[in-house]
């Protein structure tokens, strides 16, 4: 029997799969969580094989790092709307055994949920295609602080300021890293920071820094990136008329 538990903030969706497995022979829904505290709580105790996690923002990495420490065992899939290429990548590296779209049949949750407790992959085929078309890269904790520092807007005086190095470093920098992970300006690596960056949990101070990223190739579609690039064009507008 596989025990499961769910962490949704949505009642529809919580009712919807109870219902679902209250008729699976194979599966035992343990719990149904909407706050983080219970899910902790629920993963320490429990110590469930299989924990479905919605995802209806951006990635917490803090809390999969949490539930990693409370239940190493435990397979962890994330039930998404969509997911960047480069958030999916790094959610694998971070562990998780599933990428599910909200969006396929309500089958397809047992179905997944079964292949991650016998010890398989699951990930959609354009993701699969995706990382197989794109590159992955080494960034060191001074490449990793300029991502950051770009993805908040800062200006390169700003950035030299916090870097404590000169505005002609901080451009020799730019140059360097645009070329390593494959953009053509700032506003770009802007893009590709927030796709690619870590999001604690709301007071934590704990912030993993990202040691290898995801590049996707030229070709590859990003299913997010229409908003990721209205929060950054809003951004950097905000910053132009400071």
């Amino acid at each position: 029997m596989i025990s499961l538990v769910v962490y949704t903030s949505e009642p529809l969706n919580a009712m919807a799969l109870a219902s679902l497995v209250a008729s699976c022979p194979d599966v035992c829904l343990s719990s149904i969580v909407a706050d983080l505290p219970e899910l902790a709580n629920q993963a320490a105790a429990g110590k469930p094989d299989v924990i479905l996690l919605s995802v209806d923002a951006q990635l917490d990495w803090g809390l999969l790092q949490m539930l990693h420490r409370e239940s190493p065992g435990s397979r962890v899939v994330l039930w998404v709307h969509e997911i960047a290429a480069e958030s999916a990548f790094r959610a694998k590296e971070w562990g998780v055994r599933g990428i599910l779209r909200k969006s396929l049949p309500t089958e397809m949750i047992l179905k997944c949920v079964r292949r991650v407790y016998e010890g398989e992959l699951w990930l959609e085929k354009t993701l699969t295609e995706t990382f197989l078309s794109g590159r992955t890269v080494r960034v060191s904790r001074r490449e990793n602080q300029l991502i950051t520092l770009v993805s908040q807007g800062l200006k390169n005086k700003e950035i030299a300021s916090v870097m404590e190095i000169s505005e002609g470093t901080v451009k020799v920098y730019l140059s360097r890293l645009f070329e390593k992970v494959g953009v053509r300006d700032r506003f770009e690596l802007a893009l590709f920071g927030l796709r690619s960056a870590s999001h604690p949990r709301e007071g934590s101070d704990a912030t993993p820094v990202m040691k290898t990223v995801f590049v996707a190739s030229a070709g590859s579609s990003e299913p997010t990136r229409s908003s990721a690039s209205t929060k950054m064009a809003q951004l950097f507008s905000d910053r132009a008329v400071e």
